[in-house]
């Protein structure tokens, strides 16, 4: 999966470039505040604590989910 140098990782499954930032910096470059309430990581199905963020990294090939909770009905 990796191309030249960089990574590729899926998030919600679409792939995209990686190079190794933690999971709070590429949560702000995709368009999402880390700082949000109602924000969830999962990482290849596993649920990430919000106080990993800032320092988890991924690994080529691997799937970030993100959810965000919406209030209403």
């Amino acid at each position: 999966m990796m191309q030249g140098n960089k990574m590729i990782i899926y998030v919600n499954d679409e792939p995209r470039e990686y190079s190794n930032e933690s999971i709070y910096e590429l949560l702000r470059k995709v368009g999402v505040d880390p700082e949000k309430p109602g924000v969830a990581v999962a990482v290849n199905a596993d649920v990430i604590p919000r106080s990993e963020w800032k320092h988890r990294r991924l690994n080529d090939g691997d799937r970030l989910e993100i959810v965000h909770a919406v209030s209403g009905g």
